[in-house]
């Protein structure tokens, strides 16, 4: 089917971000379709270690930046110099508590007036601003709002249900990007006939199938991740005890930084594991490649953090089961709409390093060719329901027909 070309805008908190590669495909994916693509970010990203798709679709000259202060103070001088074009942005009533952040204010203030076919918006509070942002004509076009995890959790838990009530008010599309989240959403009062569950997916050309024939000696596990508390990355290291009191040769490398890396390594070091277990710190792609391709086995043992922050369904497993490498990730959010305990992979419950001990012990005495068959499976699950290029077509084909 031959589509008209589309004026797209994605709309995002911060650009470029390199651990959201599920964005960069998508909009790699509107590009390759056609489509006329612009980009508005509150905020810059990171610009070290660029993702070769922004080079490769010279991205960056497709971005606009709104640099939104993060300060009260300066939000509030804003408002005050331009309070005749913000005005309305300020009601309450009608857009609710993120009115009192002052953040649509300044949007409102700062954003170029567009029209486009389309506003795809990621991260619900994202959506919700690009929605207030319409309602005040500055932007226009049928919005189109991801929601991935933080923003139907944490955000929920600190802001209150009634957060997104204005956007669930508008014919905006909503794309939980699980049927987890889109239960969630209707508790809220989004609309079930708004809602369409889109996963986030991966190039599976990027990732070939090579899985590996024989086990290391000493198995080889390996965590990418950010170093946070709904990672649960200490239960993966007490796991790491308990089968060095089994007699297992394991180690465990770590890919990643974050605010947990301090109480980790400590962890760490009181447990005696410093030779087993490998902190790197954050790399680059074509590093963590390489490890994905030495390591006998991927695990994600995430949890639900005090703050109620979750997972959505982590691109990394998808990344692994592409890849060949069998998984072992917890009954989180949801991730078992993509793992199938004991079919393409291993779930645990959440907090139990006894149960991650035990999945990889079973996964190491699994006869080869069982193992081949879960890894064949794993493969299968991401190539057709979680493939990038046939995710794409459904959102720029049937979507925006």
């Amino acid at each position: 089917m031959v589509m008209t070309a589309k004026r797209v805008l994605f709309f995002v908190d911060a650009f470029p971000t390199l651990s959201e590669t599920f964005i960069l495909n998508q909009i790699a994916g509107a590009v390759d379709a056609g489509h006329d693509v612009h980009i508005l970010a509150l905020h810059e990203g990171h610009f070290k270690n660029l993702h070769p798709l922004v080079k490769d679709y010279n991205l960056l000259a497709k971005t606009t930046y709104l640099y939104l202060p993060t300060g009260f103070l300066k939000r509030a001088t804003i408002c005050i110099k331009q309070l005749k074009k913000v005005f309305r942005a300020l009601n309450p009533i009608k857009y609710g508590k993120i009115v009192f952040r002052l953040q649509p204010a300044v949007a409102s203030a700062k954003c170029p007036t567009g029209n486009y076919d389309f506003i795809i918006a990621h991260y619900g509070n994202i959506g919700l601003l690009a929605s207030i942002l319409c309602d005040q004509n500055i932007l226009s076009g049928q919005l189109i709002t991801f929601f991935h995890g933080y923003d139907l959790t944490r955000t929920i838990q600190k802001r209150g249900k009634s957060f997104y009530r204005f956007l669930f008010q508008t014919n905006a599309i909503i794309c939980p990007i699980s049927q987890f989240f889109a239960t969630i959403l209707v508790q809220l009062g989004a609309n079930e006939h708004q809602i369409k569950v889109h996963h986030m997916g991966v190039d599976i050309h990027q990732f070939p199938f090579s899985p590996k024939q024989n086990l290391s000696n000493e198995l080889n596990v390996l965590i990418v991740a950010r170093l946070t508390e709904k990672k649960g990355i200490k239960h993966a290291i007490m796991a790491m005890k308990l089968l060095q009191l089994d007699g297992l040769k394991c180690q465990l490398q770590i890919i990643g930084d974050g605010e947990e890396k301090a109480d980790l390594q400590a962890i760490t070091q009181n447990l005696g594991l410093q030779e087993q277990i490998i902190f790197h710190g954050a790399k680059s792609q074509t590093f963590v490649k390489e490890a994905l391709n030495q390591a006998d086995v991927f695990l994600l043992p995430s949890v639900v953090a005090k703050d109620g922050d979750m997972e959505g369904i982590p691109v990394s497993l998808m990344e692994a089961m592409a890849t060949g490498k069998p998984v072992i990730a917890t009954k989180h959010s949801g991730i078992s709409e993509l793992i199938s305990d004991k079919v393409n992979g291993f779930l645990v419950t959440e907090q139990s390093a006894e149960e991650i001990c035990t999945a990889l012990k079973s996964f190491y005495t699994l006869p080869n060719p069982l193992r081949q068959n879960m890894l064949s499976s794993a493969r299968n699950k991401v190539e057709y329901d979680f493939n990038i290029h046939h995710l794409n077509r459904i959102l720029f084909e049937d979507m925006m027909e």
